[in-house]
């Protein structure tokens, strides 16, 4: 296993779903919301990579 797997810890609630959606708005926090939300929604690294 390499440094760059990663696993699902836990599901994310709604209120921590609403905090990060805006979140977006802002550029450095926003990068990593959209990408906490993606691994949310089942994509695989990969497809977040693209």
């Amino acid at each position: 296993m390499s440094m760059r797997d990663t696993f699902i810890i836990r599901i994310l609630t709604d209120d921590e779903k609403n905090l990060l959606h805006l979140t977006l708005e802002d550029k450095e926090s926003g990068y990593r919301a959209k990408i906490i939300l993606l691994k949310d929604e089942g994509y695989t690294i990969p497809e977040i990579r693209k």
